[in-house]
């Protein structure tokens, strides 16, 4: 976690360091990103980075507690109050504030890449595969809700249909993410409700798919 100095930081400061690491390593991943490149883009020194962080993983956590804080679905999805009727739905209104927070907060659109490669791009590195974890287990207690409800097949082991599911979803959101400026917001938010009603057919029981 960031020092206690870092919180004392104006909003501002705060927010335009966590956005210049978020775009690096979004960029060059978590081995290849620089803290020279991020103390530059912040507009501090390289020796300041220290004074608010212990090293290269502590920002890189920091990076990904807020991302997490702001597009994560486990703290925001009461997977207990889900119905069959709004088991979708609030995946598909969730899914529209992410991409109203990006396009709002730009540098969130670097911290999702990010969250999304953590899957893929461990590296071996205990702070991208803490998220890969906590995004699995939401993902697999997702799928079992969905199977009690009976709007997901259950003819598949979770854990399975969570690995589909989850790596379906990482594919779909990189694309998108990495299209955004070009598609335009209008155009992501159509795509992305088309590739949930997607993964929703693929999840369906067989009878209803």
């Amino acid at each position: 976690m960031a020092l206690p100095r870092f919180h004392k930081l104006s909003f501002d400061r705060r927010h335009r360091l966590i956005a210049a690491a978020a775009v690096e390593f979004a960029a060059r991943g978590y081995k290849g990103a620089a803290l020279e490149a991020i103390a530059e883009k912040a507009g501090i020194g390289k020796s300041s980075f220290y004074y608010y962080f212990s090293d290269k993983a502590d920002l890189c956590q920091t990076v990904l507690d807020e991302a997490w804080r702001r597009l994560g679905l486990s703290g925001r999805i009461d997977l207990a109050t889900l119905t069959r009727e709004s088991f979708w739905t609030t995946l598909e209104d969730a899914a529209r504030q992410n991409l109203r927070a990006c396009t709002e907060d730009p540098w969130l659109v670097a911290a999702a890449r990010l969250l999304n490669r953590s899957i893929s791009d461990s590296s071996g590195e205990v702070v991208l595969a803490e998220y890969l974890e906590k995004r699995r287990d939401w993902e697999v207690a997702w799928i079992a809700r969905g199977q009690e409800l009976g709007v997901v097949r259950t003819d598949v082991p979770a854990d399975l249909l969570a690995t589909i599911s989850l790596n379906a979803r990482q594919a779909s959101n990189l694309w998108l993410l990495d299209r955004m400026d070009t598609v335009g917001i209008e155009e992501t938010n159509r795509l992305a409700l088309l590739l949930l009603g997607i993964q929703r057919i693929m999840l369906a029981p067989p009878e209803s798919a």
